[in-house]
């Protein structure tokens, strides 16, 4: 069912019955943190602190003991690229839920002294940072692979001293000020003669002033071409390894399940590398992230621990293991175990509240079709050795390879 409210705002419900005492709901317009100025960056980055101030005259602790008993809740996020509302509750607590996320648009609260105290225990948990190696090794990764851009750089205590309560709070309203191009998407177990009216007298009230908003492309890319770099610090004998195979790509629902296929097969054989043939090697995990805005871009990431004596040695098993899938794609066993787990996960998928509210929002923000299900069968039918054979070449290039280590500093 899809509503168009008298603000502009746009509705879709999907009734489920798998759990009766449940009702999701999250929605989106684009904009987010990515329209902050300079002046304001710092502080809009740090804007989710205002919703931990309370809402209205209530203090949380005042707003938890209001709540006690009540399964309603409701609130409002800002990313990088969208901003929106989220919440949950039983059919019965609805009402207080869209009145929280009502009360957290119209009416936020702005507490110094709360504000302060959240900012100073941020920086007493970031005064360390630079001794650990694992957070200055996380830093590292993050820098490179967004080309040291500066809207991208790992938060510091000089970011901190920058981040002031009052730009934090009035960027908070501006992007609440016109709710217009929300989409809400509702998934539970609602009753529709009773949530209509609820939807008409909180979410069709929110403002409205008919701004035609879009978020703004920073220009935050993974850097071209193979970057190596090599962090040395702590004293424990002991090495990380991050390696990124990434690029650009057509985003679409048939691309996706080439590259997830990937990833699976890859999994499984880089495993029983690294860690039954080649031993020594803690917690190797391979992972896949796509993303369609601002630019379309998928990332493989083969991260592991060893001892720093077996770092190359690992490297190059890692590697070899890709270009084997390059030459022979991945073998039948390892396609038809890939198969069944993801028939079994979309099974279970279709069953779960969560991930109707995450499907849909999905395809509404790429602007793809809400039937892509249906053909999520005829795209797994659609693998083979053959496939993932053509997708590693075309996927797994060293074009743009980032291979970044962490190693203990040199006595």
């Amino acid at each position: 069912t899809q509503l168009t409210l008298s603000n502009g705002i746009k509705v879709l419900l999907k009734k489920t019955d798998f759990k009766n005492d449940q009702i999701i709901y999250s929605s989106f317009s684009k904009g987010g943190t990515s329209l902050a100025n300079d002046s304001e960056f710092k502080s809009a980055q740090m804007v989710g602190l205002i919703a931990q101030n309370g809402v209205g005259e209530f203090n949380p602790t005042q707003l938890n003991k209001l709540l006690a008993g009540n399964t309603g809740r409701g609130g409002t996020y800002i990313g990088d690229l969208y901003q929106g509302f989220s919440g949950s509750a039983s059919p019965k607590d609805l009402e207080t839920s869209f009145q929280m996320l009502y009360a957290y648009a119209t009416t936020p609260r702005k507490d110094a002294e709360i504000f302060n105290k959240k900012i100073s225990d941020i920086k007493v948990g970031m005064a360390n940072k630079n001794a650990d190696p694992s957070s200055v090794f996380s830093d590292t990764t993050q820098a490179v692979l967004s080309s040291y851009h500066k809207r991208a750089m790992p938060f510091n205590l000089e970011d901190l001293d920058e981040v002031s309560l009052d730009k934090a709070f009035s960027f908070y309203k501006d992007r609440f000020a016109d709710a217009g191009e929300q989409t809400f998407v509702i998934v539970g177990a609602f009753d529709m003669n009773t949530i209509k009216p609820l939807i008409e007298t909180y979410i069709a009230s929110l403002p409205s002033l008919n701004r035609k908003q879009d978020y703004v492309d920073a220009g935050i890319r993974a850097p071209k071409g193979k970057i190596s770099k090599t962090v040395y610090k702590g004293l424990e004998d002991k090495a990380s390894v991050e390696l990124f195979i990434h690029g650009d790509y057509e985003f679409n629902a048939e691309n996706n399940v080439q590259l997830d296929a990937l990833k699976a097969a890859l999994e499984i054989k880089l495993l029983e590398r690294l860690r039954e043939k080649e031993s020594g090697v803690y917690s190797p995990s391979m992972s896949l992230s796509v993303e369609k805005y601002p630019s379309a871009h998928y990332y493989f990431n083969i991260s592991f621990s060893c001892a720093p004596a077996n770092v190359e040695k690992l490297i190059a098993a890692s590697l070899d293991e890709v270009n084997k899938i390059k030459s022979s794609g991945a073998s039948a066993d390892d396609i038809s175990k890939y198969k069944s787990e993801e028939q079994r996960q979309i099974e279970l998928s279709l069953r779960d509240n969560n991930y109707w509210l995450n499907y849909i929002t999905n395809r509404l923000k790429n602007g793809e079709d809400l039937g892509q299900l249906l053909k999520n069968k005829q795209r797994l039918d659609g693998i083979s050795s053959e496939s993932t054979k053509i997708a590693a070449q075309k996927y797994l290039t060293e074009d743009n390879y980032i291979r970044l280590v962490l190693l203990p500093e040199k006595k």
